[in-house]
């Protein structure tokens, strides 16, 4: 599976859409998995310092998977600093909730698309390829 896929990906989207289930599964063993327990355990919440540190997962070589809801701003973030260059092989874009969001949840979600608007056409320019899953 891994020589089918390319080595740095992205899972973006709001809260309770799929994103961990979905790099799981497609996610070959050894490709090094970036989430929001390795947020946790670095004690960041969901703010800027944690989108600094998704951001920098991103410099990486791969292969690997990033996965989170902060994401897109983290892309954002290392589109700001690497004015040339693809952040990623591949960014999977899912927000749909597949699980009912709480009111704060769907309040990220619709930020999450925000900055999604935003930077999608920057992903594409830069010949990132997209997937809306």
């Amino acid at each position: 599976m891994a020589g089918h896929l390319p080595g740095r990906i992205v899972v973006a989207g709001g809260p309770r859409s799929g994103k961990s289930w979905l790099a799981e599964q497609l996610r070959p063993i050894d490709y090094r998995l970036h989430d929001g327990e390795e947020l946790r355990r670095a004690g960041v919440g969901l703010g800027p310092e944690a989108s600094l540190i998704a951001s920098r997962w991103l410099d990486e070589p791969g292969p690997w998977f990033c996965e989170n809801v902060i994401m897109g701003r983290a892309l954002r973030k290392w589109m700001l600093h690497n004015p040339d260059g693809a952040p990623a092989d591949l960014v999977i874009w899912v927000n749909d909730p597949i699980e009912r969001r709480a009111a704060g949840q769907e309040a990220m979600a619709t930020g999450c698309a925000t900055v999604w608007k935003a930077i999608r056409p920057l992903l594409i320019a830069r010949g990132v390829p997209i997937v809306n899953a």
